[in-house]
């Protein structure tokens, strides 16, 4: 029997190998999900337990063998189903930036652990999440968007952050302040579809930067936020090798 706990210094996150014909009881342990891959017959079993109950299974038949099996950190966007598309970053110590200035801030994203079967092309087997989901509404209730929502700490100093393992990823934020007043930034609006996260000894974090620029246009503050150099996989490309450095938009409308 195989057995990866939280406290193992296994890498949970990564590929894993397995033989179609002869795993047997191969289980990787994040607190109260248990996941347990057994080879039945030629297939392998896959199924995913909540404490005692059963919270999602699949059947995996191949002719590869070894069956690979990906399992990584994800933008908090799947669990409990596909509803958002940006995560909702609201500080708990609001930012103060001169005019015409900019500050580097370092939080906290939620993140899911995402199950992948893995071959020449991928497919998302199953998600979870080992915290409650929280969502918000960004904007009017006419208008507005929802998103993934988390409240966090934040600093100039990313040593101070210290994302809880399977839950949380780093993130580093640029603001700058192109309004000829100081301002106070309080929350921050991340777009985050098909984004993939990076991830080393179970540390997972937002790869490149997201920037926040604030600016004035026909008087009005306008607000752009770039997800600069980070690694996105659209949906019509599913190679795993198909990931390209890209630049995700998202337009702060409605205050910040």
């Amino acid at each position: 029997m195989m057995v990866f706990e939280l406290c193992d210094v296994e890498d949970l996150f990564g590929q894993h190998r397995l033989q179609s014909k002869t795993t047997k009881d191969y289980k990787l342990v994040f607190g109260e999900s248990r996941i347990e891959i057994s080879s039945v017959g030629s297939a392998l079993s896959y199924k995913r337990y909540a404490g005692a109950d059963l919270a999602a299974e699949a059947m995996i038949v191949s002719n590869e063998d070894p069956v690979m099996i990906g399992v990584f950190p994800i933008p908090p966007l799947f669990t409990p189903t596909a509803v958002a598309k940006n995560v909702f970053l609201k500080f708990n110590t609001p930012v103060i930036v001169d005019q015409r200035s900019q500050a580097v801030v370092y939080g906290k994203m939620p993140v899911e652990i995402g199950i992948y079967r893995q071959s020449k092309d991928e497919v998302l087997l199953d998600s979870f999440s080992r915290k409650r989901q929280q969502y918000a509404l960004y904007g009017s209730p006419e208008s507005g968007v929802v998103c993934r929502y988390i409240e966090t700490e934040v600093s100039t100093n990313n040593d101070d952050m210290k994302p809880t393992k399977y839950e949380e990823a780093l993130v580093r934020i640029r603001i700058k302040n192109d309004i000829d007043n100081i301002v106070k930034v309080s929350k921050v609006i991340i777009p985050m579809d098909g984004v993939v996260l990076d991830h080393a000894h179970d540390d997972a974090w937002l790869p490149g930067s997201v920037e926040m620029d604030l600016s004035t246009s026909f008087g009005k503050d306008m607000v752009h936020v770039r997800l600069m150099s980070t690694k996105v996989k659209r949906s019509d490309k599913t190679s795993i090798r198909a990931r390209k450095e890209e630049t995700l938009v998202f337009l702060m409308d409605a205050g910040y």
